[in-house]
């Protein structure tokens, strides 16, 4: 399987003025879907995803969940396009793992495990008040629960002819919420 970082965050003001050309590292706002009339319409129909780990998010009705808990260091949240066959997978996967090195989203990006290449470099920005990271304009987005506690990594899955699902994924991470 192919797996890539997508993620698309919920838009706040970068801590500090984009000025210049915008260099790996900087705080630099996630591409955003957008709305219109039409979007708003469509995303009446979006459904609630609530976990018990303190979070929430929206996701439109042609996306089926499934949840793997109980992995031995992380839960899989899929959400997988209910026109997937075996053969041509599109999926937004979120993997939920414990932050037991009480590290940022930033750290662990850039640390040894993430398995992320520093040429490809990657953007700051702020999910529902926590600090994130994401590259690839938000194919691979990572956030801290606020206890920090928890890191969620937010991708997508796309083998054979599978779509990547972009906007799907963007509406996942822009209506992403903490309950504090």
């Amino acid at each position: 399987m192919l797996f890539a970082g997508i993620f698309i965050f919920q838009y706040k003001n970068p801590e500090k003025p984009v000025t210049g050309s915008v260099r790996s590292g900087d705080y630099f706002p996630i591409p955003s879907i957008g709305t219109n009339e039409e979007y708003e319409n469509y995303s009446k129909s979006f459904k609630i995803y609530r976990s018990d780990l303190g979070f929430s998010f929206k996701y439109p009705p042609h996306l089926a969940i499934t949840i793997t808990p109980d992995m031995p260091d992380s839960n899989w949240i899929v959400l997988e396009s209910l026109n997937s066959t075996e053969e041509n997978k599109s999926a937004v996967i979120i993997s939920i793992g414990l932050n037991d090195e009480q590290m940022t989203p930033e750290e662990w990006l850039l640390g040894p495990t993430s398995g992320f290449r520093r040429s490809d470099g990657y953007f700051k920005e702020t999910i529902d008040g926590q600090n994130a990271v994401y590259t690839d304009g938000g194919m691979w987005t990572v956030v801290n629960t606020p206890d920090n506690k928890y890191r969620l990594n937010i991708t997508y899955l796309a083998t054979g002819n599978g779509d990547i699902l972009f906007s799907e994924m963007g509406i996942v991470i822009e209506s992403l919420i903490f309950h504090k």
